[in-house]
């Protein structure tokens, strides 16, 4: 039974270390959202034209990241908690319990893992769009 105990113990470390990267990524959509709605409240920029279609676009973009990011976070949470549970039922002596508790914190942290690359590719497409962009105005100026 004390084997057991290694199971839990190797994911423990790995959730808060993915949380608090979840954590930094809502952090930094939430910004992107802060700045890019101050910009259009300042400059007055009309939400119907080309500028301020590609401001609506960015903000739907980061709203969806914004919610998988939350639900990345939400599940990391509950698998957390499971993995405790994990490790209570082991210690009361109940492994048929312990054994569920921990195939459900893997499989919970397995999906916000898979909802986590999916925000990154999510990512990685906006800044190539603002580099292609970039890429087009240097092609007009040399």
């Amino acid at each position: 039974m004390e084997s057991f105990f290694i199971y839990p113990a190797l994911l423990f470390p790995a959730i808060p270390l993915m949380m608090t990267n979840f954590t930094h990524r809502y952090n930094s959509c939430a910004a992107l959202v802060r700045k890019i709605h101050a910009e259009i409240i300042e400059k007055k920029i009309d939400t119907k034209d080309v500028m301020g279609r590609r401001y609506i676009a960015q903000i739907k973009t980061l709203t969806y990241r914004i919610k998988l990011i939350k639900l990345i976070q939400t599940l990391s949470g509950i698998a957390l908690f499971s993995n405790l549970l994990t490790i209570f039922f082991g210690y009361i002596q109940k492994p048929d319990i312990s054994l569920n508790c921990f195939g459900m914190a893997v499989v919970l942290f397995g999906i916000a893992i898979i909802l986590f690359v999916i925000e990154v590719q999510m990512s990685a497409r906006a800044l190539e769009y603002h580099l292609t962009d970039l890429k087009e105005k240097e092609d007009n100026i040399f």
